[in-house]
């Protein structure tokens, strides 16, 4: 009782249990890279920085735009340790496990690829209904620029967003059946985003990594997943390469789907680490009651990205 009283005073959440701590989690990562980057503006505007000509192009801006969510998923992950009391290997599941799931995990991106065209449909889907696309921009890629580039936007991505949604967030969801848990957090993953463009593919990786996570243990073999996925984006844009023509796009696409197929089917069907799943009602409650504030505010901004 002690101990929990004194949890109790060094936590607004109150005691600890793995559903509030993702839900809320999910909450503060949907508004916390918003406040941290306009106290970031108004340092800037105080040191005159934002009046110099189209200073929103620049490198030193963009990379902040890019550093902003991965600095605030680092001070969240801080707080989560704190309020957990739990080891980060158990908490933010960063420890080893059997070295197949790397395999896996590296077929499942190749997979991934297969869903591109899926992806390239619901926007064409979307610009019917009046959606325009904007493009994302990126520090200069040229020279030693690219790999400042793969550190901020592959590198670092790959490492926070996995230990926040399939560490911290995939945690939470331990009450839900595993479909259940991989698809809530495949689906959170790409709300997060709020970018209609992403929604669709963002779900697909959300919902594999996801899964692979509940079958290894361990965020290791998806973060490499990730890094991969966003380092051969960027190698695409070094080489300028936008698009595929029809024979190199089946040649990527058959191969692709087979691996995809092959990796799921295997994590599904044939892997047997079955992890133990805690039916707790009230937890399932809770994570939704503590992750309702950041659920709403990611569909208010995907709608309003939507309508331009």
């Amino acid at each position: 009782m002690k101990n929990q009283r004194e949890q109790n005073k060094t936590s607004f959440l109150g005691d600890y249990t793995p559903a509030k701590a993702a839900g809320a989690a999910f909450s503060i990562a949907s508004v916390l890279p918003t406040l941290l980057f306009f106290v970031v503006l108004i340092v800037l505007s105080l040191l005159g920085l934002t009046k110099q000509e189209n200073y929103a192009q620049s490198d030193w801006y963009l990379y902040l735009s890019f550093l902003m969510p991965q600095i605030a998923f680092f001070l969240l992950l801080l707080y989560v340790l704190s309020y957990s009391k739990k080891p980060k290997s158990v908490a933010l599941k960063i420890r080893k496990c059997p070295y197949k799931y790397y395999v896996v995990a590296i077929l499942l991106q190749i997979g991934l690829l297969s869903l591109s065209e899926l992806n390239s449909l619901f926007l064409r889907a979307l610009e019917h209904i009046g959606y325009e696309g904007s493009e994302i921009l990126l520090p200069s890629l040229d020279g030693l620029g690219f790999v400042g580039v793969l550190i901020v936007v592959a590198l670092l991505p790959a490492v926070m967003e996995e230990v926040m949604f399939r560490g911290v967030l995939l945690s939470g969801l331990r009450s839900f059946k595993t479909g259940w848990a991989v698809v809530i957090c495949g689906a959170l993953f790409s709300l997060y985003h709020q970018n209609p463009a992403q929604t669709v593919y963002q779900f697909c990786c959300g919902v594999c990594f996801a899964l692979v996570v509940v079958r290894s243990g361990s965020v290791l073999p998806t973060m490499l997943s990730h890094f991969l996925n966003n380092a051969f984006i960027l190698v695409l844009t070094k080489i300028g390469v936008t698009s595929f023509s029809t024979p190199a796009l089946i040649a990527i696409v058959i191969p692709s789907a087979i691996c995809l197929l092959g990796t799921l089917a295997y994590l599904i069907f044939f892997d047997k680490n079955v992890p133990e799943r805690d039916e707790d009602v009230g937890e399932k409650k809770r994570f939704f009651k503590y992750a309702s504030l950041g659920i709403v505010v990611c569909v208010i901004v995907w709608i309003s990205v939507l309508l331009g």
